[in-house]
C-alpha cells in the first residue's frame, strides 16, 4: 500500500512549487521522482517499465488535448491532470507469487556471483566506461561549439574527428551491448548514443534550429499566455498541450521543453520499445541481439527525430505504436498500448496519425477473426482504404479551410510530377570529386539496401501468417497514397517548389511499416557470418555507416552538396526587435518571453505580464524572409494581424504561399522598386512599410544598393549584417 501512497510526496512537492516556489530545479526534480516511482510500480501492474511509460505518455497527450479542446490548458488543469494520474497507481498487480520468487532468485544468483568473482566483467564495466565517456564527451564538444551567428550546416561547427569519435564510440557500442550480460544498463548505452545523434541541433543552435520549430514554438507561447489559441484546430494540440503542460509543471521555461521533447524521448523509447518488440515477437533470439538491432533505426538517416514538430512527433509515436502491434501480434497481450499510441498519434495530427490508427484497427481484427477468408477481407480492405485515405482527409481538409476540391487528374499523367519528388535538390553538384561521388553514391543506396533487407527478412521468415502480411500491405498502399496525392492535392499556402513536401513525408513514413523485417534481415545476414575476422570487418562497415547516416540527416555544405538555407542569428532578433520599437514606442520590449537573445543559450520564463504599450501603436508590415519573420515570432509571438478581402494576412511576410511573400520575392528578384511596397501595402491598408535584408542573402549587395535608391530610409543591424528599409505611401 506504501507504494501507492508514497508518489502523493512527490505531487505535494509539485502542487507548493506552483503556489510559492515557481523553481524549475525543485519542479524538474520532484516530477523526475514522480515518473521514476511509476515506472517502478509499472513492473508490478503492467509488467515492464516501458509499457509503464508508454502509459504515462499517451495519459499525458489525450487528457491535456482533451482538456484543451473542452476549455483550454491552465496551471489549474495541468496540476489536475497530474494529480488525476496517481489514478494509475491503483492499476491492479499483474505479478504472480512464482514470478516474484523467479526474479528473486535470479537477483541472488547474480550478487552471488559477483561476490565470488568481482573483476569477471571488468573488460565489460571499462567498455561501459568508455562508451560513456565517449558520448558524453562529444555532447560537450557540441555544446562548446553553440552559436548565435550563420551556420547553415551544423557540421561547420566540427572536425572530422568528431566523425572519428563518433564511428570508434559506435564500434564499442556493439561490442559491449554484445557482451553485456545487463540488459538495462546496455539499454541505457544506446539511449546516450542515440541522444548523441538526436540532439546535435538543440545542442549547437541555441536560438532554435529550422523554420517549422519557431512557428509551432510561438503558438505554445500564445497557449501559455492564454490557455489557447483561435481557432481551435483539429491538429498538433497534442504537442501543443504537452509542452505547455511540462512547462507549468517543472517551470523550466517553454524553449527548453520543446527543442529537447522529441530527441529525449526518441533516445529514451525506442530502445526499450524495439528491444522489447523483438524479444516477443522472436524469443528464440539470443538477448543481446535485440538491443544491438535498435541501433538499426538510427540508419535511416531521415527518421532523425533532431526536431520537435508535431509531424516528427507522430513519427516517434508511429515508430512506438508499429513495434508494440508488431509484438501483440505475436503473442495477443498489451493491446492497449498500441492503441494508446494511435489515439495520442491521431490527436496530435490526424492527417498524419489516421494511417498508423487505420493499421491498428487492422491489425485487431485481423487477429480476432477467426476465418482465413476474413482475415484476407480485412487485409485487402485496409490496404484499399489507407490508398485513399490521405488523399480524402486532405481533400476534406481543402474544403474545411475554404480552398475547394482539388484538381482530379488522371494520376498516371501526374507520374513525372511523383518522380521529381525522388531526384535530388537543385543544390547538389553533378560531378564532384570522386571521393564525394562516393559519399553520396552511398547516400542513394542506403534505402534500397534497407528495402533488400526488409524484403530478404520478410521472405525468409518461415512462419508467416496473414497477419504479417499487413506490414508490407500497408508500406506499398501509403507509397501509393502519396503518389495520388502529388497528383490531385494543392496545397494552400504553400509554394509551388515546396508542393511535393507532404508526399515526400508521406513516402518516409511508408518506411516505418518495414522496419521490423529490416532489423530481422540484419540479423539473417550478420548470424550466417561465422568468422571472427569477417564480424569484425562487419561491425566496423555498420558503424561506419551508422557514422554516415548521421551525417546525411543534418543539411551539409560541402563540395558537393550545398544546402542554400540558413539558420536564425542574433543579428534576426536585433532586427525586429530595432522594428518594434522603432513604430509600436514600447517602453519595454513586449515579448511574450523575455529577451531570447541576451545570454546565449539562456530563455526566459514567459511572463504574461510583462506588456507595457503606450497609447500610440502605428499600423506596419514588414516583408522579410523566413528566419526574419521566425524572430518577430519568437519575440512578438502573433503580435499584429490584418483582415482584408483575401483573408487574415500576418504583419510578418509569412507563409512562403501568401501575396506578402509574393510581393517580397519581387524586392529580391524583380528590382527593388517602390511600387511593389507601396501594392503591398494596399493589401493590408497601412501607411508605412519595411524591407528587410540580409547580406547572406545572394546578390545582396546589388539589392540593397537597388533598395536606397527607392526608401525613404534605411538602417543597417549588426555591423551590416541586415539592413532594413522603410517605406511611406
Amino acid at each position: 500500500m506504501r507504494y501507492r501512497f508514497l508518489p502523493l510526496l512527490p505531487l505535494a512537492i509539485v502542487l507548493l512549487n506552483n503556489l510559492f516556489l515557481h523553481s524549475w530545479v525543485l519542479g524538474l526534480g520532484a516530477l523526475a521522482w514522480y515518473v521514476y516511482m511509476f515506472l517502478s510500480w509499472s513492473r508490478r501492474s503492467l509488467q515492464s517499465h516501458i509499457s509503464g511509460a508508454l502509459v504515462l505518455l499517451s495519459y499525458l497527450i489525450l487528457s491535456n488535448a482533451i482538456v484543451y479542446y473542452a476549455y483550454g490548458t491552465t496551471c489549474i488543469t495541468s496540476l489536475a491532470i497530474l494529480c488525476i494520474s496517481w489514478g494509475l497507481f491503483w492499476i491492479p498487480t499483474a505479478t504472480h507469487p512464482i514470478q516474484k520468487a523467479i526474479r528473486f532468485a535470479y537477483k541472488w544468483k547474480r550478487f552471488a556471483e559477483d561476490i565470488h568473482h568481482p573483476f569477471r566483467d571488468a573488460n565489460i564495466v571499462l567498455l561501459t566506461i568508455s562508451v560513456g565517456f565517449l558520448d558524453t564527451t562529444m555532447l560537450g564538444l557540441l555544446w562548446s561549439r553553440r552559436t548565435l551567428e550563420m551556420m547553415p550546416s551544423p557540421w561547420q561547427a566540427v572536425t572530422i574527428w568528431f566523425f572519428v569519435m563518433f564511428t570508434l564510440s559506435t564500434v564499442l557500442l556493439i561490442y559491449t551491448v554484445a557482451k553485456h550480460k545487463y540488459t538495462p544498463i546496455a539499454l541505457a548505452l544506446v539511449s546516450i548514443h542515440l541522444f548523441t545523434l538526436y540532439a546535435i541541433a538543440p545542442m549547437l543552435y541555441p536560438l532554435g534550429y529550422g523554420f517549422d520549430a519557431f512557428i509551432h514554438r510561438a503558438t505554445e507561447q500564445w497557449i501559455f499566455a492564454h490557455g489557447f489559441i483561435l481557432p481551435k484546430q483539429p491538429y498538433y494540440i497534442g504537442q501543443y498541450s504537452l509542452v505547455v503542460f511540462f512547462s507549468r509543471i517543472t517551470y523550466l521555461p517553454l524553449f527548453w521543453i520543446d527543442i529537447f521533447l522529441v530527441p529525449l524521448l526518441a533516445a529514451c523509447l525506442i530502445p526499450p520499445v524495439v528491444s522489447q518488440s523483438i524479444k516477443r515477437f522472436w524469443p528464440h533470439m539470443q538477448s543481446s541481439w535485440h538491443v544491438v538491432l535498435t541501433l538499426s533505426i538510427a540508419f535511416i538517416p531521415f527518421l532523425s527525430f533532431h526536431l520537435t514538430t508535431p509531424h516528427n512527433l507522430v513519427v516517434l509515436l508511429s515508430l512506438l505504436a508499429i513495434f508494440s502491434t508488431f509484438a501483440y501480434q505475436k503473442d495477443g497481450t498489451s493491446w492497449y498500448i498500441p492503441f494508446l499510441l494511435t489515439l495520442s498519434a491521431l490527436i496530435t495530427h490526424p492527417l498524419v496519425g489516421a494511417p498508423i490508427f487505420g493499421f491498428f484497427l487492422t491489425a485487431i481484427l485481423i487477429k480476432k477473426s477467426s476465418s482465413r477468408v476474413w482475415k484476407k477481407i480485412w487485409l485487402s480492405l485496409s490496404g484499399l482504404g489507407q490508398l485513399v485515405l490521405l488523399p480524402l482527409l486532405f481533400t476534406i481538409n481543402n474544403l474545411r479551410t475554404g480552398n475547394g476540391l482539388p484538381e482530379f487528374r488522371n494520376p498516371f499523367t501526374a507520374i513525372p510530377h511523383f518522380l521529381e519528388l525522388f531526384s535530388r535538390p537543385y543544390w547538389y553538384l553533378q560531378y564532384a570529386p570522386i571521393k564525394w561521388e562516393l559519399v553520396y553514391t552511398w547516400e542513394r543506396l542506403i534505402i534500397p539496401f534497407a528495402i533488400i533487407l526488409a524484403v530478404g527478412g520478410f521472405l525468409v521468415y518461415k512462419k508467416k501468417t496473414i497477419d504479417i502480411y499487413l506490414y508490407p500491405v500497408t508500406a506499398l498502399a501509403i507509397f501509393l497514397s502519396a503518389w495520388l496525392l502529388r497528383s490531385w492535392i494543392t496545397f494552400p499556402d504553400v509554394v509551388v517548389y515546396e508542393q511535393g513536401d507532404y508526399p515526400l513525408r508521406l513516402i518516409k513514413a511508408s518506411m516505418l511499416f518495414l522496419l521490423p523485417w529490416m532489423l530481422y534481415g540484419i540479423y539473417i545476414f550478420l548470424t550466417t557470418i561465422k568468422k571472427s575476422s569477417v564480424r569484425t570487418l562487419i561491425i566496423l562497415f555498420c558503424a561506419s555507416a551508422l557514422t554516415m547516416s548521421l551525417y546525411f540527416s543534418y543539411p551539409q555544405r560541402n563540395i558537393k552538396a550545398r544546402f542554400p538555407g540558413f539558420n536564425i542569428t542574433q543579428a534576426d532578433f536585433d532586427a525586429v526587435e530595432w522594428i518594434h520599437k522603432h513604430e509600436t514606442r514600447f517602453a519595454i520590449s513586449p515579448t511574450f518571453i523575455p529577451d531570447p537573445t541576451i545570454t546565449i543559450g539562456t530563455i526566459g520564463e514567459l511572463q504574461s505580464g510583462d506588456i507595457i504599450n503606450e497609447m500610440y501603436q502605428a499600423d506596419y508590415i514588414v516583408l522579410a524572409n523566413q528566419l526574419v519573420s521566425a524572430a518577430a515570432l519568437t519575440k512578438y509571438s502573433f503580435a499584429k494581424s490584418y483582415q482584408t478581402s483575401i483573408g487574415e494576412l500576418f504583419y510578418y511576410s509569412i507563409p512562403t504561399g501568401g501575396p506578402l511573400y509574393q510581393q517580397y520575392g519581387k524586392m529580391l528578384y524583380e528590382g527593388q522598386k517602390r511600387e511593389f511596397m507601396i501594392a503591398a501595402m494596399d493589401l493590408v491598408h497601412v501607411d508605412t512599410s519595411y524591407f528587410v535584408i540580409n547580406t547572406y542573402w545572394a546578390n545582396a549587395d546589388e539589392i540593397i544598393e537597388g533598395a536606397k535608391k527607392t526608401a525613404d530610409s534605411w538602417q543597417n543591424i549588426d555591423d551590416g549584417a541586415v539592413w532594413i528599409f522603410e517605406y511611406h505611401r
